[in-house]
């Protein structure tokens, strides 16, 4: 099921609206996209949003890469081995 575009949408109305659809299409595909938030030692205690699809062991993550700042498909094993997350700095 697709939402009519909304004539009248301004600024990220739009956006909002694509991200609903592709949600949407997940689902009708028989994906249901789960919502976390990664954080431990494996990307240094940072909050870094994720989503997957529980009830599926290898499919893909969709993962907020904390280098550069966009949200990038990934897998389990790639994310959890800290490759999305930032370095340390350095102590002085």
């Amino acid at each position: 099921m697709t939402t009519a575009p909304n004539t009248t949408a301004t600024g990220t109305d739009v956006l909002w609206q694509n991200l609903t659809d592709a949600l949407n299409a997940l689902i009708d595909s028989g994906q249901f996209p789960a919502f976390h938030n990664l954080n431990g030692p494996y990307n240094n205690w940072q909050h870094q949003p994720y989503a997957t699809d529980d009830a599926h062991a290898d499919a893909p993550w969709v993962v907020f890469d904390l280098t550069a700042r966009q949200f990038t498909v990934s897998s389990r094993e790639r994310t959890r081995s800290g490759e999305h997350s930032r370095r340390p700095r350095k102590r002085r």
